[in-house]
């Protein structure tokens, strides 16, 4: 599945991928992710639905313009994508960062979003390593992420470490590394993260917008996340009134590839308990 795609918004490239018929499924990256994250994924869910992966602006091949990445600045360029793609509403799936990004979606646009699902979702609990990003003389000082950093955070990210293959290490170390990333990442990490956590008015936000939602989700994290604390997953069931939350044991922060069967699973069910609804509300 290494058909890319490429569509201009605002005056950017947006690069994804697509497959498969059917009830729209949008998957969305975190920080420094990509397209290929969902891949395995993908070759599950496009025999049921039409599904599409994106490289946010800053991330993997699409364009990475010089510009302040507010969580804002995604959320309207992930709307835009979104309204040119489809005139229907989408099933919408965030991991990590693309989490907020996706909740921050229906809290502008819920005209957009039929159903969420959440994957290991940043909230309000971060740990100090992605805390540490929020100083500002780090952009400066960082110019090109070595492989063996890579290969740590990869440690990191994973539970089952089998799962780090050499193509996923090239991957996560060329597009890292691609020209505007890095400026990109300690942009996003600025403008929604200081030292304590998640930024003041940006919490407040959400947590004003939080319980105003009350379109069906499906929260997921896994047991092992050392990157985001399986709190915010039981925060936010608690703040949205119509969640569920399911936790996969024995499973690291990259939910969507180290335990894609089960998050397939998951997301087919859910998709299916919306098509059923849709059934018994005809006349």
């Amino acid at each position: 599945m290494k058909d890319d795609k490429y569509l201009t918004i605002n005056h950017y490239s947006i690069r994804y991928r697509e497959a498969g018929k059917g009830p729209l499924i949008v998957l969305v990256h975190g920080v420094a992710g990509y397209v290929e994250e969902w891949e395995p994924a993908m070759a599950i869910l496009k025999e049921k639905f039409r599904v599409i992966a994106l490289d946010l602006p800053g991330h993997g091949l699409s364009d990475k313009p010089e510009v302040p990445y507010t969580l804002d600045f995604l959320t309207d360029s992930l709307c835009e994508f979104i309204t040119t793609i489809s005139t229907e509403k989408i099933i919408l799936a965030g991991h990590s960062l693309g989490g907020a990004v996706c909740l921050n979606m229906v809290f502008k646009f819920p005209h957009l979003v039929e159903r969420l699902v959440l994957l290991n979702s940043v909230f309000s609990k971060l740990p100090l390593s992605i805390r540490l990003g929020s100083f500002k003389f780090l952009p400066g000082l960082i110019r090109k992420v070595p492989l063996f950093v890579v290969k740590t955070a990869a440690r990191r990210t994973f539970c089952n470490h089998s799962m780090i293959t050499d193509n996923l290490l090239r991957d996560a170390y060329h597009y890292i590394n691609e020209p505007g990333s890095l400026r990109a990442m300690f942009s996003i990490i600025l403008s929604s993260i200081s030292l304590s956590g998640l930024k003041k008015t940006l919490l407040n936000t959400f947590l004003m917008e939080l319980s105003r939602v009350e379109l069906p989700t499906l929260i997921l994290h896994g047991d092992k996340d050392r990157i985001v604390p399986n709190e915010n997953s039981k925060q936010l069931h608690q703040y949205i009134r119509n969640s569920e939350c399911i936790c996969f044991k024995n499973c690291g922060h990259s939910l969507q590839s180290e335990c894609y069967r089960q998050f397939c699973e998951q997301l087919i069910r859910f998709a299916q308990e919306n098509a059923d609804m849709r059934k018994e509300a005809r006349p």
